[in-house]
């Protein structure tokens, strides 16, 4: 058994976790067919994070310090720019529930609710990414890790006090979790490699550990779940040979799956608003994903476009 964690295989897991997000989040929208499958979101969610803490850890290392050098414009600019952009399309369609800009910005503040219920992530991974920086910019990496780790628990700890909705912390564990494998990910896979026995052992420990954690029923081990889930998510992908599949398609939209994510809510609520409204439920769903992917496409052009043409 040959175990990998690499980029060539992360192009159509990204488009796979897109696409269970989006599945997930028909329920929302009356699609009562789909909402067993809601509860495939919060673990996709969860593997984003861990995806971002592995790539950023394994670029870091590859590249050393130099790495962080237009990491603003490299990293964060690419996260920043199209939520911005899907947040004045959604605006100008869809309107702002009737109320102005300062009190969605105290909203945000006060009760962690954004203009679009989905953009938590965008807010949370800036701050993982942030993190990211200062610790690896002012720290030696080993203590570079342990501050993003304290600092993703003082969040946790922060949002759920603040009474923001659990979607904000629950995943949180999920980033340090990547780079603490991506640090170690050597020593797994060898230790994984020399005996199948110890590779399905870690698996069989780490669905195990899920069960316990969920069904105790207690909200503060969630986190831990989503954690476990990811790391057993990364045990699977890394022992599947997903690299060596021709899957042009879903190699394609895992490069605009966070456009997917950012653009299928406003999707949602305008193919069932006051000027279209698609009452059958598969033409509903088909649309949605078929628009879906042409607004994400648009949306990676036009954020390359302004990228090219701010910093050219």
């Amino acid at each position: 058994m040959t175990l990998e964690f690499g980029n060539d295989k992360m192009p159509p897991v990204r488009a796979i976790l897109a696409f269970a997000i989006v599945l997930g989040h028909f329920s929302y929208c009356g699609v009562s067919a789909l909402t067993p499958i809601r509860n495939l979101a919060p673990p996709a969610v969860a593997m984003f994070f861990f995806i971002s803490g592995y790539g950023l850890t394994w670029s870091f290392n590859k590249k050393g310090a130099g790495y962080l050098h237009g990491f603003f414009r490299k990293r964060m600019l690419r996260i920043l720019l199209p939520a911005a952009l899907v947040a004045c399309i959604h605006f100008l369609l869809c309107g702002g529930n009737g109320t102005g800009l300062m009190e969605h910005v105290h909203r945000l503040a006060t009760k962690g609710n954004t203009l679009l219920p989905h953009f938590w992530f965008v807010w949370a991974i800036l701050f993982d990414y942030l993190l990211f920086w200062i610790g690896h910019k002012f720290l030696p990496p080993r203590w570079a890790r342990l501050l993003i780790l304290a600092g993703i628990v003082a969040f946790m700890f922060g949002t759920a006090s603040a009474g923001f909705d659990r979607c904000w912390w629950v995943c949180s564990l999920a980033f340090p979790a990547g780079i603490y494998f991506s640090q170690h990910a050597a020593r797994v896979f060898m230790f994984c490699e020399k005996n199948p026995l110890y590779y399905w052992g870690l698996l069989v420990s780490f669905g195990l550990a899920i069960v316990v954690c969920f069904l105790t029923g207690n909200l503060a081990l969630r986190p831990l779940c989503f954690l476990f889930s990811s790391l057993l998510g990364a045990l699977l992908v890394a022992s599947l040979p997903i690299d060596r599949l021709r899957l042009p398609v879903l190699r394609f939209l895992g490069t605009i799956s966070y456009e997917i994510y950012l653009t299928h809510i406003t999707v949602m609520y305008c193919l069932r608003g006051n000027t279209i409204h698609i009452e059958s439920q598969v033409l509903y769903i088909l649309a949605v994903l078929a628009v879906t992917g042409a607004a994400a496409w648009g949306i990676h052009c036009l954020c390359g476009f302004i990228t090219s043409k701010l910093f050219s």
